[in-house]
């Protein structure tokens, strides 16, 4: 309460919601304190593992490692596929 012949100060919040940038949480997966992206792969013993989305049906939520799918290798003698080398 304000004492007798001041006038209390008051002050309204308003429903704006202002983030400044990089106060967002990164979309990153941590591994022994480094950050990696979105399709970023790492080994752990025998087991790939990939970063990718937590959940399937949001395009902008947190990323987790993830065991990647598995590709069968295209059939011998087709004509769809192709052979890519890459190094230095």
């Amino acid at each position: 309460m304000a004492a007798p012949g001041q006038t209390p100060l008051s002050h309204s919040v308003g429903t704006d919601l202002v983030l400044p940038l990089g106060s967002l949480p990164e979309r990153v997966c941590w591994y022994q304190d480094q950050k990696f992206s979105l399709g970023a792969r790492i080994q752990q013993g025998d087991v790939w593992l990939e970063c990718g989305p937590q959940n399937a049906q949001e395009s902008n939520g947190p990323l987790a490692w993830r065991e990647p799918q598995v590709y069968q290798p295209a059939a011998e003698g087709s004509s769809n596929r192709e052979t890519i080398s890459v190094g230095q």
